[in-house]
């Protein structure tokens, strides 16, 4: 079917639910840990702090990007399914990153650690997806693609490496190629990805 205004907000309102899904899960770990930072004993790691807020950002700057379907020629069920699958990778990767609040104490060290392989198994997946979604739905790569497979390279790294100093410099390359992909590709409301 053509992608037209009257279709956009059916298409793309359970990829919006399932996204938003995601923030309100952030949104709910964080408003708990606020609620009991009295009493939970925290070992911050800022490189958890980084990837916690990347991946939040992940989730609005996908919200923001979903305007982008409009310039889609057509969209059939299948490649709504690979739309989807977007952000259900989001959540899963939110829902792994997430740390339990169990007990009177968070090792936000270890949890990352404990929670790296599966994370940025899925972050892969999100950023393969990410790279093929414009010609899944245009029939063309998106401008932004290098820079996703750029983000997938890192995540690889991620994958990979247990060395806590790579993780470190791999949370801040993240960091700046998200500030590059928004300075190039997001600032205005509806630029090509």
């Amino acid at each position: 079917m053509p992608v037209d205004s009257a279709s956009f907000v059916f298409i793309i309102s359970l990829a919006a639910v399932i996204n938003g899904l995601g923030i309100v899960r952030w949104l709910t770990g964080f408003s708990e840990f606020v609620r009991y930072r009295a009493t939970l004993q925290v070992t911050h790691y800022w490189v958890f702090s980084l990837a916690a807020a990347f991946q939040f950002l992940l989730h609005v700057l996908f919200w923001w990007s979903l305007w982008n379907i409009r310039g889609s020629a057509t969209i059939n069920f299948l490649s709504y399914l690979y739309l989807l699958s977007g952000p259900v990778l989001l959540f899963v990767g939110t829902a792994v990153l997430l740390p339990d609040q169990e007990g009177d104490s968070l090792d936000l060290r270890q949890h990352y650690f404990q929670a790296r392989a599966t994370y940025s198994t899925v972050l892969i997946l999100a950023w393969l997806w990410a790279i093929f979604l414009s010609p899944v739905l245009r029939g063309a790569f998106a401008p932004g693609a290098a820079l996703f497979a750029a983000f997938m390279t890192v995540a690889v790294i991620q994958r990979l490496a247990v060395n806590p100093t790579v993780h470190g410099i791999a949370a801040v390359i993240n960091w700046l190629l998200l500030g590059a992909f928004i300075g190039l590709y997001q600032l205005q409301l509806g630029t090509a990805t």
